[in-house]
């Protein structure tokens, strides 16, 4: 095991670890700076979705 978890640590194919951890902490700073604006769409999109107000009841109408 301890074998195969060095085997990909030190492989250089592809994207390494450090593009990946320095990615996501971008994408983290971003989440973090922008949480309020990503809550209120949430919010919104949520609340559009959900809302019974927005959906007439169907009322059923008798056949011919």
């Amino acid at each position: 095991m301890k074998k195969i978890i060095r085997k990909l640590i030190s492989d250089q194919k592809g994207i390494n670890t450090v593009e990946v951890v320095v990615l996501v902490a971008i994408a983290l700073g971003l989440a973090l700076i922008f949480r309020e604006q990503i809550f209120n769409f949430v919010r919104s999109l949520l609340g559009q979705t959900l809302d019974p107000g927005m959906y007439s009841p169907v009322t059923p109408t008798p056949g011919p």
